[in-house]
């Protein structure tokens, strides 16, 4: 007892904070006197600093709030965004998403009032004299493909020049459910964390057992149109059109794989060639794409898609359903892919699904009518005569 209270490795003021009734409970309770007789250690500096140490998804050890001092969370992208969200959002110490009216609708009233601090993705930059003056306390960078040098080496220099912790977090799609549990962590949302983890892998599990089966030569031909005017788009094994692998569509375009942002380049005459059943376009609403461009230009209309009336547009609200940012509202998207391609054999309600999703995911309760305005055409699914 006398060597605890007495070892220099320890402020008079540390130990004037817990008096003589801490005193007390170091006698009486286990691991306490390990606790206050090392101050330097880590769990001294959880309970004298506010910090405690971890290892993120990049193997770097990284200092950060404990979950008693952390109010304040940034983001390097939309995508790291996305988590904070939908775990906790009055964390939220800005945002990296410029809202529409129309995504703000499906969102707590709070993200109205977040200022926007930028975002690194696509090249862009973050205003960092922003980060300090709000305060931040730490910062996310959530990737949604496995982490790589490049990744690391931009968040080491961003941690050094603004001196609040970066947090890096390998949020590729298979690795979601444990990307959801280790940020829960962090942010002391360790049971919202495991429901949400629980509720992916669920929808994941559903999805794919569903569809597992598909003959090759059943496999629905599908165009993925992005850009204003629905002439770019992602080749099979893009990050950016995942969720059409995973639900087993034979995605027709035969072109060369854009690093970083995607979005190949096309021409009209390929996609005539190609001859997709399905086409899923961007909304000319709140993303500016060429859904309706598809549908009613004669330059369009001998396309299968377009004959049978399956041009989909892709739900956008509050996040796309598909990508961008590449995160959980993809879970939600490979309900809609799956239910749209092969209703018989993932065959649920798409409104109640959409509905339990916005729910446990967004913090939003929405009206059937809402969802059947989301899903579009898709609802009911398109089935065969």
């Amino acid at each position: 007892m006398t060597q605890a209270i007495t070892d220099k490795t320890c402020s008079r003021r540390s130990f004037l904070m817990f008096g003589g009734k801490a005193a007390l409970t170091v006698a009486l309770v286990p691991g306490t006197l390990a606790a206050l007789a090392g101050c330097k250690s880590d769990k001294g500096d959880e309970i004298f600093r506010g910090e405690r140490k971890i290892v993120d998804h990049a193997d770097r050890e990284v200092t950060i709030p404990t979950v008693d001092t952390l109010e304040r969370i940034y983001f390097t992208s939309a995508l790291a965004q996305t988590y904070v969200f939908s775990l906790a959002p009055e964390l939220q110490g800005g945002t990296a998403l410029q809202l529409t009216e129309e995504e703000l609708k499906y969102m707590p009233a709070l993200e109205a009032d977040l200022e926007y601090m930028g975002s690194m993705s696509g090249g862009g930059e973050i205003d960092r004299e922003m980060l300090v003056e709000k305060d931040i306390q730490l910062i996310f960078s959530i990737s949604g493909s496995p982490l790589s040098a490049s990744d690391i080496s931009i968040a080491d220099e961003l941690q050094d020049s603004t001196g609040i912790p970066v947090v890096m977090v390998d949020g590729s799609f298979t690795n979601v459910v444990e990307a959801y549990r280790f940020v829960g962590d962090i942010m002391g949302q360790e049971e919202r964390g495991a429901e949400i983890s629980a509720f992916l892998k669920d929808i994941y599990d559903g999805v794919t057992a569903a569809v597992a089966d598909v003959p090759d030569d059943e496999r629905v031909s599908l165009y993925y149109a992005e850009g204003p005017f629905g002439l770019a788009t992602e080749p099979a094994g893009s990050e950016h059109g995942a969720v059409f692998d995973v639900c087993r569509a034979r995605n027709v375009a035969k072109v060369e794989l854009t690093s970083g942002l995607g979005m190949t380049t096309v021409n009209l005459e390929s996609v005539i060639e190609w001859d997709p059943e399905v086409i899923v376009a961007w909304d000319d609403v709140i993303r500016g794409g060429a859904d309706e461009i598809i549908r009613t230009d004669p330059d369009w209309s001998d396309i299968r898609a377009v004959k049978d009336g399956r041009v989909y547009t892709m739900p956008n609200a509050p996040f796309a359903w598909c990508d961008r940012p590449p995160g959980m509202n993809r879970f939600l998207g490979l309900q809609w892919v799956a239910n749209m391609l092969y209703p018989d054999r993932y065959d649920v309600d798409m409104v109640e699904k959409t509905k339990e999703f916005f729910s446990k995911v967004y913090w939003a309760d929405i009206t059937d009518e809402q969802a059947k305005d989301l899903l579009g055409n898709s609802y009911p699914p398109y089935k065969k005569a």
